[in-house]
C-alpha cells in the first residue's frame, strides 16, 4: 500500500464514517523536522480536493457531507508536529473541515 507524505497526490483513504466525510493520511515514519513541510504540502493536496470541487467530482456521495481529516501515525507526535497542527486547526476549521491526529502502533499488512 502507498500511503504517507511520500504520495503527494493522492488522498490516502476516503470514506464515510457516521455520516461525515473522512479523508485519512496514513503516516508510518515519525514526522520531525525533516520532513514537516511534505506533511504540509500533502494536507495542501487534501485542502486543494476538498474545496476545488474534484471530491464533488470524484465522489458525489459524500462531498455534501461534513468533512474530517484525520492524520494516523504510528508514532508520539513529536513537538514540530504538535505545533503543526495547532495551527492548522484553526486555518481548517474556517473552512468547516474538522481534524483528529490518532496514533495507531499495529498497522495490518506491515512488519510491526
Amino acid at each position: 500500500m502507498k500511503y504517507g507524505i511520500s504520495f503527494q497526490n493522492k488522498v490516502d483513504i476516503c470514506s464515510i464514517d457516521n455520516g461525515v466525510c473522512v479523508l485519512t493520511l496514513v503516516q508510518y515514519e515519525i514526522i520531525d523536522e525533516s520532513n514537516i513541510e511534505l506533511l504540509q504540502s500533502k494536507l495542501n493536496h487534501y485542502l486543494v480536493y476538498i474545496l476545488d470541487g474534484q471530491l464533488e467530482e470524484e465522489e458525489p456521495q459524500k462531498s455534501a457531507l461534513p468533512k474530517r481529516i484525520e492524520l494516523i501515525v504510528g508514532h508520539n507526535p513529536t513537538e514540530i508536529l504538535t505545533d503543526f497542527i495547532n495551527q492548522l486547526v484553526p486555518v481548517l476549521e474556517t473552512d468547516s473541515i474538522s481534524f483528529v491526529i490518532r496514533r495507531q502502533l499495529a498497522w495490518p499488512g506491515r512488519d510491526n
